[in-house]
């Protein structure tokens, strides 16, 4: 059984076909697909297909990415309905973005600790989006210790990796461990070197497409080429390590 533990069939790109998506996603042996929200409409969508396809092993996170914080002064009081939903399995995505900065960085800030709370309060997990920022990001989070934590596409490198463990984060892979440059080079030696127990994989689609399928809108069918390089890089088979990952995600998650 395989996981993809990110991804936006919510998105525009992938919405009209979601029943499709999740039929390929089926047939790939993917059984647990987390859907995650960018902001309150988007996390609407997400929560209204895991419930919709809950029989199939879709569940929702709720979130403000850092790109929509610019749109909100503070979280929307309807994601305290959101949140107690039975399909709702984490915070997320939120964090620091400062690759683009289509939020100002204090915005960003503000709304990541807002959501983090937020988090604490519901005693819910946080997936995060965070790229380009790791220094504000650990500082942020070194307040928030007790919280489970997700690195979504972690970007942080072997720099962050000690810090990131130390505070018991769970760090998420996708297709770029099957690209070239110095970048996924130096992901292939995290995924050597990362304890079992902190990995999960993902696919982010519609984005980040894996080799062989560069230049395709990504789907949660995708994550099965993720779980090969992966599997590669630990120098263990598929099945040993979609083992470790389902059981990762149920402990991380909570889902059955």
């Amino acid at each position: 059984m395989l996981i993809d533990s990110h991804c936006h069939i919510n998105s525009e790109e992938l919405r009209l076909d979601a029943r499709g998506i999740i039929s390929r996603a089926i047939d790939a042996d993917v059984r647990k697909m987390l859907i995650v929200g960018c902001d309150y409409e988007d996390s609407c969508e997400a929560v209204a297909l895991a419930e919709t396809f809950s029989q199939l092993g879709l569940y929702a996170s709720v979130g403000i990415h850092p790109h929509e914080a610019k749109r909100y002064d503070d979280i929307p009081g309807e994601f305290h309905r959101l949140i107690h939903n039975s399909r709702v399995a984490a915070v997320g995505e939120i964090g620091l973005d400062y690759h683009y900065d289509h939020s100002p960085r204090d915005v960003q800030k503000k709304m990541f600790e807002l959501q983090l709370e937020f988090a604490e309060n519901n005693n819910m997990p946080v997936v995060l989006h965070i790229r380009e920022a790791m220094r504000d990001a650990m500082e942020i989070l070194t307040q928030h210790r007790g919280l489970k934590m997700l690195f979504h596409c972690y970007s942080g490198g072997l720099e962050y990796l000690d810090e990131v463990l130390g505070m018991g984060g769970m760090c998420a892979f996708g297709g770029a461990i099957t690209w070239k440059g110095a970048g996924a080079d130096e992901l292939r030696e995290i995924i050597r070197r990362i304890p079992a127990e902190n990995i999960l994989l993902e696919t982010d689609s519609p984005y980040m497409t894996p080799v062989p399928l560069r230049g395709k809108l990504n789907e949660p069918a995708n994550v099965k080429y993720v779980y090969d390089a992966a599997a590669r890089e630990r120098k263990i088979t598929v099945p040993e390590l979609a083992e470790i990952v389902e059981r990762n995600a149920r402990n991380f998650f909570g889902w059955d």
